[in-house]
């Protein structure tokens, strides 16, 4: 083997570590919104635990959406078209929208209002796939996790 195929050979390595891990760790951040919602609809979580089920999902929620809602922040950066100044505004809207639900909402509410947080992420991730801007096969992953999301934070707000 020369240099080229050496180095072509470590790139390919490195792109498909990158990938599982990535994928990985988007999986991973759903298992918190799986297990409260299971928590909750089994009625384990009124048994005397030591934790508020309802309170941390609520605040594990607020962290996510606001790491999702800042993810566009991240992109903006390097993007110097029409998309910069729409995706600076979404991330800035979204987060703080969700910090007021936080404050503001019953468990319910805030449930339904992360939700709605996560699908209009997705719609976005939607567009900067389709335009190009953002690579397919993340959308696709992005896709499956905020289902997987969207269904256990659904179960949790009509469970808790």
């Amino acid at each position: 083997m020369d240099d080229t195929t050496i180095r072509q050979n470590d790139n390919a390595k490195r792109l498909i570590l990158t990938q599982s891990t990535v994928s990985f760790l988007t999986y991973a951040g759903s298992t918190p919104f799986l297990l409260g919602a299971v928590l909750l609809k089994t009625g384990v979580a009124g048994q005397n635990l030591s934790f508020d089920i309802q309170h941390l999902l609520s605040v594990y929620g607020l962290v996510i959406g606001s790491f999702m809602a800042g993810t566009l922040w991240g992109q903006q950066v390097n993007i110097h078209n029409v998309w910069q100044n729409y995706l600076f505004i979404c991330s800035n809207v979204i987060a703080l929208a969700l910090w007021m639900a936080f404050i503001l909402f019953s468990f319910t509410n805030l449930m339904i209002a992360y939700i709605s947080a996560f699908v209009v992420l997705l719609l976005i991730d939607h567009q900067l796939s389709k335009s190009g801007i953002s690579n397919s096969a993340y959308f696709k992953l992005r896709f499956r996790v905020t289902l997987i999301v969207i269904l256990a934070i659904g179960v949790a707000a009509f469970s808790g």
